[in-house]
């Protein structure tokens, strides 16, 4: 006499584990997505944050000299501890370039595009990183 077996064969075990993976991969793959996402977003807002902040800082020296530190002028410190932790986690250099009258501060967002903030209040995605004597993101 047979004895009824109640377990799985190995065909249907096998099935079983290859949906499995299928569906690890594609979860796995959304997972990647998502923090690629997350920081792209977390960037532009600190980059925002830092032309606001260049703001004030301006209104208090009177010069946007203060925001990359050129003619002779200090770079303003929260607005270099800003950019180096921006830099920090994006692993990214950060262009900044400023003159008495404006300022514009870009960095790499992906490996076509830069966000670029600026002085009149521009914040954008450009082509490239911003040539050294360019003050506008435009």
């Amino acid at each position: 006499m047979f004895r009824k077996s109640w377990g799985f064969t190995l065909v249907e075990l096998l099935i079983v584990i290859a949906i499995i993976g299928i569906l690890a991969a594609t979860i796995i793959s959304s997972l990647n997505d998502a923090r690629t996402d997350g920081l792209e977003v977390k960037t532009k807002a600190e980059l925002n944050l830092i032309g606001k902040r260049a703001a004030v800082e301006e209104n208090k020296a009177l010069t946007f000299d203060v925001v990359c530190g050129s003619n002779s002028f200090t770079q303003a410190a929260a607005v270099a501890e800003q950019i180096t932790a921006v830099e920090t986690f994006t692993g990214e250099s950060a262009t900044c370039n400023s003159q008495t009258s404006g300022f514009a501060i870009s960095i790499a967002i992906s490996s076509t595009t830069h966000w670029c903030v600026d002085s009149t209040g521009a914040h954008l995605g450009r082509a490239g990183a911003l040539a050294a004597n360019e003050y506008t993101c435009e």
